[in-house]
């Protein structure tokens, strides 16, 4: 059994993963779900999810059920956890799942142990297994099973029971996880919906989502085929959002700059069809808007200053005079975070660049610089 306090989930920030051929993907996040059939119900839902210039994003949600009986009722209570794929293998750990951290659940007010465990999917009742005569590893880390030589649908799992009350129930959660990343995206935080339908009612009465650029500055996309009819607003900070047509691998999507701030989705009686995703836009973008027509792809029309992936794939693109693409280059960083350029050619550039947002306040500060910041200016300035 584990207790973990909440303060302990921001001492799990994990470092930067290397960049794989074609890409990792570590885990998605989820949600809470009943193990069992169940009569409790969702009424509300808040999930805020928070992006970093890290490599792990924060998860932070709040719940509502409601238990129709007269008397309190315990549902055995679960979080699935796809395990990794592409350059790690299934499970070559022990405990919990490698890449998340700073689980934590309260109800009512109050702290929950939890167990871990590795189950198998396609059932609505909680079905672990462990290694051993019936299912082992294979030499690349994958679990089957041995009778049958077969490779069982599986995910690690983290459950606890949890009484609810009659009426009304408070649920909070907490972990971080750490995002996919490939050739085409710097990071894409993928989160399971759908799984909220196991619930009594089938939906989530009331839903908010709220995306968190956290002492950073994000460009991202979310596919608009997600929520019906969808109004995100800002809610705090400084950013800008537009719906495109084919934004998101050639399907209408949601185009988002945000800097230190959040963009906040309402929608009652929800009932999710699809996962949700939140891709960086690096290269995304490109692939669907540019590359279609011609190839003349502006130099920095994409930036996330926590990966280094668009530096040697858009250092050949336009503007071919490497004189002055070096110079947007040092200048990316400081453009990122609000600069006003004295320069009316520099000034002039990166208005051009959609995502930029220019802050009149801003004082330059190189304190707060990434790994991809410092690579920047470094190449910028040839060395």
């Amino acid at each position: 059994m584990k207790k973990i306090s909440f303060s302990f989930l921001f001492l799990l920030l994990m470092s930067m993963p290397s960049w794989a051929n074609d890409g990792v993907y570590y885990t998605s996040g989820n949600q809470l779900v009943p193990m069992q059939e169940t009569d409790v119900s969702v009424r509300k839902e808040v999930l805020t999810i928070t992006l970093l210039d890290s490599s792990v994003a924060l998860v932070d949600v709040y719940y509502e059920f409601f238990n129709p009986n007269a008397t309190a009722k315990t549902v055995l209570m679960g979080f699935e956890a796809d395990p990794p794929s592409g350059d790690y293998p299934q499970f070559s750990w022990g405990g919990g799942h490698p890449f998340i951290g700073g689980f934590t659940v309260e109800v009512n007010g109050r702290t929950l142990s939890f167990r871990n465990g590795i189950c198998l999917l396609g059932s609505r009742k909680l079905d672990t297994i462990t290694l051993g005569d019936k299912y082992q590893l294979d030499e690349s880390g994958y679990i089957f099973e041995k009778a049958t030589d077969r490779y069982p649908e599986v995910a690690f799992v983290y459950y606890f029971d949890a009484t609810f009350q009659p009426g009304l129930n408070r649920v909070h959660h907490t972990y971080t996880f750490r995002p996919a990343n490939s050739n085409a995206s710097s990071f894409s935080v993928d989160y399971k919906l759908t799984p909220a339908a196991r619930w009594a009612n089938g939906q989530i009465d009331d839903f908010t989502l709220v995306v968190r650029a956290h002492h950073t500055a994000k460009h991202f996309v979310i596919a608009d085929s997600i929520f019906p009819i969808p109004q995100f607003t800002l809610t705090e900070g400084t950013g800008k959002h537009r719906h495109t047509a084919t934004c998101f691998w050639q399907q209408p999507g949601h185009e988002f700059s945000l800097r230190n701030g959040s963009y906040t989705l309402h929608v009652r009686h929800f009932k999710p069809c699809r996962e949700l995703s939140i891709v960086s836009a690096d290269n995304c973008l490109a692939f669907q808007d540019f590359y279609a027509d011609h190839i003349d792809l502006p130099f920095g029309f994409a930036y996330d200053r926590s990966s280094c992936l668009g530096l040697w794939y858009q250092a050949s693109m336009l503007p071919r005079d490497e004189a002055f693409r070096r110079r947007i280059a040092r200048n990316l960083p400081y453009a990122h975070r609000g600069r006003v350029f004295k320069s009316p050619e520099l000034q002039k550039y990166f208005e051009s660049l959609w995502w930029y947002m220019p802050d009149p306040d801003y004082v330059d500060d190189p304190s707060d610089f990434t790994e991809c910041d410092r690579e920047y200016i470094k190449w910028g300035k040839g060395e």
